[in-house]
């Protein structure tokens, strides 16, 4: 009984302090939950090196959210897009509408083979502040929990703090120098060939990333106060690792869950202070 109380106390108060209930999904349906998850924003259309999001690129069957990495169709190739600077890939993009904070972030996650940046990461806690996001003086962070490429086997946890005025793949003023701001992990496993458990412990303190119950990486936490959206998404790094083979594509990254927070959740951890 007294177990009991206490978990239901503790979830009491970290919704009351975080203003949020926990998050989860399994993606059992037959479709994207459109009370928790947008698959296209209007700030964040592609990157004018070359792709585009493409909404039917987002889709959930067999248990799973999967992205797919694929060649632009010939449809696709408007006037508009070409102007935009999308003129060769298709990409995948799904956000929370909702921003989260403090926490533990897990998801279980099957990378594409395809020479193309998986990620699971947190940014824009400037999205319904547009007088501080388009204005210089303010910064627009950003915690990436994985970018993986699955043909590489790599891995990398970073952090970013951009400077405003920021308009995503566009414009930023600069970025902050930061201490121990990311690490590399050449893994041991193709992230492609299964599927594998990724996450990130976020408190007032520190970040923590783990990497299937182990931790892999940690660094004080700065910068990091303000609550966030939760992304997946795919994308071309042309300039980090360079384009995909025209062999390995379509591609399909997929996720098998993703939750928010897992396990007990302290209030020093859930404050917003």
């Amino acid at each position: 009984m007294k177990k009991i109380l206490f978990l239901l106390v503790s979830s009491i108060l970290f919704t009351a302090i975080a203003g949020t209930e926990e998050f989860y999904d399994d993606f059992s349906g037959s479709g994207l939950d459109e009370a928790k998850w947008i698959d296209w924003v209007p700030s964040f259309q592609g990157r004018s090196r070359g792709f585009m999001f493409a909404r039917n690129n987002v889709a959930v069957s067999n248990g799973c959210l999967n992205l797919t990495a694929r060649f632009m169709r010939p449809e696709e190739k408007t006037v508009e897009n070409l102007r935009r600077g999308f003129d060769t890939y298709a990409m995948a993009y799904v956000r929370t509408k909702e921003k989260l904070f403090y926490g533990y972030y897990e998801c279980r996650a099957k990378s594409m083979s395809a020479k193309v940046c998986n990620a699971f990461w947190l940014y824009d806690p400037l999205s319904d502040a547009p007088q501080k996001k388009f204005r210089p003086g303010d910064y627009s962070e950003e915690i990436d929990i994985f970018e993986i490429f699955g043909a590489l086997k790599t891995w990398h946890g970073t952090v970013h703090r951009l400077k405003t005025p920021y308009l995503e793949a566009i414009v930023h003023a600069g970025m902050e120098k930061l201490e121990n701001k990311t690490c590399k992990l050449n893994l041991d496993f193709d992230p492609s060939e299964d599927f594998h458990v990724y996450g990130l412990r976020w408190t007032k303190d520190s970040l923590t990333w783990y990497i299937d119950g182990k931790e892999v990486f940690t660094r004080k936490n700065d910068y990091f106060h303000r609550p966030m959206h939760l992304v997946f998404d795919c994308e071309v790094m042309y300039t980090w690792v360079g384009e995909p083979e025209a062999k390995d594509l379509p591609d399909v990254f997929s996720v098998d869950y993703f939750k928010y927070p897992c396990g007990m959740v302290t209030a020093d951890e859930s404050s917003f202070n």
